[in-house]
């Protein structure tokens, strides 16, 4: 009787629905049609529940591939797991030909297809094989009701189950639209504003202009001035540097500010730039500047999204914000000029303070004040490692400043000795050891070294008025006039103010 399968269906999954919790997907009141969708044991189980009656194996098939095809232009919702899809037909008779050996056809594809053709006779048998791989009970579904009956209670599953789709989708949508983006517009401002004074007062890419202002500068920073992790994320080198900066402010800020809200967005916003600031203290000797590292501590805010939130994560942003991560971390780690202890670090960083924040709607969790404590002791962890210079050059930096001070008290021996050693792992300094090394040989008598050495730097740090100087000395000694003459004019385009490099050139240049 048509009543008693449309009943069925409906009253099957109601249950699946309202006691187990499965995700409705697609309802269809008028056509009997129903897609719901339970992640069980990592693997995500499709179901297609529709009541029709199929008189011939022919048209199970077509039905079959229909709903197959069906799958699999929506292919994309189901990601973040196996797949595996049933397929539930509800009807009073089964196809009057063979039909049990139909499913065969789909053996061997990629998402697996399970069928069950559900027949007064064989209900309760293929019920129990639908529930049984997932581990969930069977409803209990009373058949002896009236036609009547079974008629009245229609509308309200019907409605139910229309209503709980909706509730679904706006619980979905809510999740995105928490908060307002309105400390991601203040932050973009401020940015800009920073960017213009800087550009009207001097210049952005002028290191001396963005030391003075607030960059990160290790030889300020160990003198005391650690202010300088946070002023540092606000300031940018140059024009590209800002617009690529602030155009990944705009869309992840708002994404990020949206999920969380104000307040979460701003601890994680900051508590990033700082984490990544202080992995560029421990790893880049090098002055910089950028919201880089608060950037990246977005993309991470929006990786413990993912964690929290799975299924919907990878169904909309999820493989391609991971995508786009690595190919940032990927083109940092080829052009050396990017500050990859900021990127990473703040990508950490970011993820510990969400982690902290948790998500808008949570209840406190227990690990969040572990969260807390992680941040604070790899905080310390950078900022002993950073003082140290384990990684930053810094061991590299106390030597050129102290063999320097051995040049003028003359112990050159000494000085060979220990920026020879330096060198083999040079920390960014390579040009400033070779410098003094060279030096101290000149002041031995080691003419050949000191020239090999000199011509070294030149190539290293071709600004350096003071090398091409000193080898055109050596050049002259040797009697290589010509090429004397050469790097005398370049000591002396590069440093026009100093009397001896211009006293040489035009000597060299008679």
């Amino acid at each position: 009787m048509f009543i008693e399968q449309e009943y069925y269906l409906w009253k099957m999954a109601d249950y699946m629905v309202q006691v187990h919790h499965f995700q409705v997907l697609h309802v269809n009141t008028s056509h009997g049609e129903i897609w719901l969708e339970k992640k069980v044991n990592k693997k995500n189980h499709v179901f297609r529940l529709s009541h029709k009656q199929l008189n011939w194996r022919n048209e199970l098939a077509r039905e079959l591939e229909t709903g197959y095809r069906q799958l699999n232009q929506n292919r994309s919702l189901f990601r973040g797991g196996k797949l595996e899809f049933h397929m539930v037909f509800v009807s009073e008779h089964p196809p009057v030909d063979e039909w049990e050996d139909t499913v065969k056809d789909y053996k061997g594809r990629k998402i697996p297809l399970h069928l069950y053709y559900m027949n007064d006779e064989n209900k309760e048998q293929a019920l129990a094989d639908l529930f049984q791989p997932l581990d969930i009970d069977k409803p209990v579904i009373d058949r002896s009701m009236g036609a009547e009956e079974m008629e009245a209670s229609l509308p309200y599953m019907k409605h139910q189950l229309v209503k709980k789709q909706r509730e679904q989708r706006e619980a979905a949508a809510s999740i995105f639209d928490y908060g307002r983006p309105r400390l991601t517009y203040v932050l973009l401002a401020v940015n800009i504003l920073v960017f213009l004074y800087l550009e009207m007062i001097g210049s952005t890419t002028s290191v001396e202009t963005l030391i003075s202002y607030g960059a990160k500068y290790n030889p300020a920073i160990m003198d005391g001035e650690w202010w300088r992790i946070f002023t540092s994320t606000f300031l940018h080198i140059g024009f590209i540097h800002l617009f690529m900066n602030m155009l990944a402010l705009y869309y992840l800020g708002s994404a990020v500010e949206r999920i969380y809200g104000t307040v979460r967005f701003a601890v994680i916003y900051f508590a990033a730039g700082l984490f990544g600031g202080m992995a560029s203290f421990m790893m880049n000797p090098s002055v910089a500047a950028g919201a880089s590292g608060a950037i990246f501590g977005l993309f991470g805010a929006l990786l413990f999204f993912g964690v929290q939130y799975k299924q919907l994560f990878l169904r909309t942003m999820g493989y391609n914000l991971i995508v786009i991560i690595g190919i940032n971390i990927a083109f940092g780690v080829m052009v050396p000029q990017v500050d990859n202890g900021a990127h990473i670090g703040g990508l950490i960083g970011g993820f510990t303070a969400s982690a902290m924040v948790h998500m808008p709607a949570h209840s406190m969790k227990k690990w969040q004040p572990a969260a807390a404590l992680l941040y604070i002791g790899a905080m310390a962890a950078m900022v002993y490692l950073g003082i140290t210079g384990v990684f930053n050059g810094e061991q590299a930096r106390v030597v050129v400043e102290e063999v320097s001070e051995l040049n003028e008290q003359q112990s050159y021996g000494e000085v060979i000795q220990r920026t020879t050693q330096a060198l083999e792992d040079p920390q960014g300094y390579e040009a400033q050891l070779l410098f003094h090394r060279s030096f101290a040989y000149l002041q031995s008598g080691e003419s050949s070294e000191a020239k090999d050495d000199l011509e070294q730097v030149i190539s290293i740090a071709p600004d350096l008025a003071e090398a091409h100087y000193n080898l055109a000395l050596l050049l002259q000694q040797d009697g290589e006039l010509e090429k004397a003459a050469e790097r005398a004019s370049t000591a002396a385009e590069l440093n026009p103010d100093n009397t001896n490099f211009q006293q040489l050139n035009k000597e060299l240049a008679q």
